[in-house]
């Protein structure tokens, strides 16, 4: 069985990950579900470090919803005792 998501992004931004896609002969679709299978498989989100500051912009945007911010907070305290001792 199926589902839809339906999600609400930029214009400008939907063209890029449309043509990014197209470049590995894929629709949009199969790329994001491509994406969160990884990230049900791996239980990790997996992101390239850049210096675009619109990955801060979608994290400050998602902790105004409280439920997020308090997950984001829980998800940070597991990683700083998970490595602490790397440090």
């Amino acid at each position: 069985m199926q589902t839809q998501l339906t999600i609400r992004i930029e214009n400008n931004l939907k063209k890029e990950a449309q043509a990014v896609a197209e470049n590995f002969g894929l629709p949009l679709s199969a790329l994001i579900k491509a994406f969160l299978a990884n990230v049900v498989q791996t239980k990790k989100i997996t992101l390239q470090e850049h210096n675009d500051d619109y990955l801060d912009v979608i994290i400050m945007s998602a902790c105004r919803d409280k439920k997020i911010a308090s997950r984001l907070e829980k998800l940070a305290s597991l990683a700083i005792k998970k490595y602490a001792n790397a440090l």
